[in-house]
């Protein structure tokens, strides 16, 4: 494969490798200054056909995003990717492939519900039934598909994990790809699948070929799995295994175990940091295996380097189960020049890490110390990727899980923001707090911000914030995106995308994150009515308009 140009723009999940979140003088001009003035809106609203479950990848004027089938809604028959001028909101062109009758993900989500790589001229993105795509970046025609689920010898692929006789969820694609140095990186799994095998694919990003298969689920207690150390059981039918996989026999210490969030990169260590959830169904924290943490291997190789599991005791309450890591990593240098990885919980609880070692530097509650009834599982915690701000020294977490549970939706609003700005090495609150009397006791909440901050009941974040210079947008559960003052949390804007779906089609009614590129915000959504789904472009305007 010829040499990668340079990527521009918001290019792949979270604007880059590191999963930054950030966009600098050089990438936009958007300012709180130029929000302040009334200088930001919307540019257009457009219905693509479907819902938006992942954020768009914008590139060299366009926007390209995914669509999906709810299950709430009328089963699709083709998948759909579009490709969108970004500052006029016409569709430029479209790319369609046909949804297995079966092929779904656990949620009964069909289509795509991740953000596609743009970079070389080409598009590469990962579908709900594990096949992973490159495009013609220009014109969106095929150049190659490779099947992650079922066996795909003529990409060097010998995997099969689909038992069409089986009742559970067959694996799903929901790790938007990594794409550096001429691979592609892709978990495909189920989490909470008692019968199903997970595994990291790193892929030729020319051919489609895969170079190497990690195996998330431990072999064995203590055992580092070896890469393309593959399980007997999803390579039946082959006479032998092709060059350079082999068989491991025997069950594993935990099945499920998938990476669920994108695989964030480090150049210089050239590691791979892979966020693991759950072996079984509702598992508590301290679960067996390589569940529940952060997984990091040799981009290179694809050799286990180091394991670090979310532990028991910073759980937001006891009861807490299913406290998988879903929210993709992120990398940032202290000021001290260590290196270091940060990473949200399913439990509440946020961690900074060293990138070489996964030892814990800082973690922290993000939930206040919780009162009320359970349903035996946290919905309060962490779904979000941090956005770094390396000018002030800052992360913004987004806080709250989905918003339809009948028991515990979202978050506790009184006391809970659905966005958190903490200092990047202390996890302390970076913006002012001050006391708020709550059932006889006070809590520390920030002291500007409000509204939207503690607001509207239940609003959460499991979407991703972006920062734009000294602006940090955030979309929520209430299907809205707001924009703060990065400096102290001052509301800029805020713009509602749709309505919440009451826990029809599929019940994650919201919005997961916005793109940012040079002038312009885009944002999807799944949202109640229509098609389900909306996209949103909004933009800074010329003086005096």
């Amino acid at each position: 494969m010829a040499a990668e140009a340079a990527p521009t723009g918001w290019w792949m999940y979270h604007g880059d490798p590191a999963h930054t979140g950030r966009a600098g003088p050089i990438e936009s001009t958007i300012t709180a200054a130029a929000l302040r003035a009334r200088q930001f809106g919307v540019v257009a609203t457009l219905r693509l056909g479907g819902p938006v479950l992942a954020v768009p990848a914008v590139s060299d004027g366009f926007i390209y995003v995914g669509l999906a089938s709810a299950p709430g809604l009328a089963p699709a028959r083709r998948g759909m990717l579009h490709k969108v001028a970004l500052a006029t909101g016409k569709i430029a062109a479209t790319f369609t492939w046909p949804i297995e009758p079966n092929g779904r993900d656990t949620h009964g989500f069909r289509g795509m519900g991740t953000t596609p790589a743009v970079v070389g001229g080409r598009v590469y993105f990962v579908d709900f039934d594990a096949r992973l795509h490159c495009l013609d970046a220009s014109t969106l025609t095929a150049i190659w598909t490779t099947d992650l689920r079922n066996r795909d010898m003529a990409h060097n692929q010998p995997v099969q994990s689909f038992d069409p006789t089986g009742d559970t969820p067959p694996a799903a694609g929901w790790s938007s790809p990594l794409v550096v140095n001429g691979r592609v990186y892709v978990g495909i799994g189920a989490c909470e699948n008692p019968t199903l095998y997970s595994f990291v694919f790193c892929v030729d990003a020319g051919t489609g070929n895969v170079i190497w298969i990690f195996c998330t689920n431990q072999f064995a207690t203590g055992y580092q799995n070896k890469p393309n150390e593959l399980p007997a059981s999803v390579l039946k039918g082959l006479a032998s295994p092709p060059s350079p996989f082999t068989v491991r026999n025997g069950a594993p210490v935990t099945l499920g175990c998938s990476v669920r969030g994108s695989i964030a990169y480090d150049a210089n260590l050239d590691r791979l940091y892979c966020p693991v959830g759950n072996g079984v169904p509702g598992g508590p924290s301290a679960t067996q295996g390589w569940s529940n943490g952060l997984l990091t291997l040799n981009a290179t190789t694809g050799a286990f380097v180091a394991f670090f599991q979310i532990p028991a005791e910073s759980n937001h309450r006891e009861s807490d189960i299913d406290a998988d890591v879903g929210a993709s990593p992120v990398l940032y240098t202290l000021p001290s020049g260590q290196r270091v990885v940060a990473v949200g919980a399913r439990n509440g609880s946020f961690f900074v890490l060293d990138a070489d070692t996964l030892a814990c530097v800082a973690w922290r509650r993000l939930l206040p110390t919780f009162t009320g009834t359970s349903d035996a599982e946290n919905q309060s915690g962490i779904y979000s990727t941090a956005a770094v701000d390396p000018i002030r020294g800052r992360l913004f977490v987004g806080v709250g899980g989905n918003n339809h549970r009948a028991v515990a939706p979202g978050i506790d609003t009184e006391t809970t923001p659905f966005l958190r700005a903490l200092d990047w090495i202390t996890l302390a609150d970076a913006w002012a707090t001050v006391d708020y009397p709550y059932m006889g006791r006070n809590v520390r909440r920030y002291a500007v911000g409000t509204p939207p901050l503690y607001s509207n009941a239940n609003e959460s974040g499991p979407g991703s914030p972006a920062i734009a210079n000294d602006v940090v947008f955030m979309a929520t559960s209430f299907v809205s995106l707001y924009a703060f003052s990065a400096a102290d949390g001052t509301l800029l804007f805020e713009d509602r995308l749709g309505h919440e779906t009451g826990g029809f089609d599929g019940g994650y009614g919201t919005c997961m994150g916005p793109a940012i590129c040079g002038d312009y915000v885009v944002a999807g959504a799944l949202v109640f009515g229509g098609d389900g789904g909306v996209l949103r472009i909004y933009g800074l305007t010329p003086a005096g308009e």
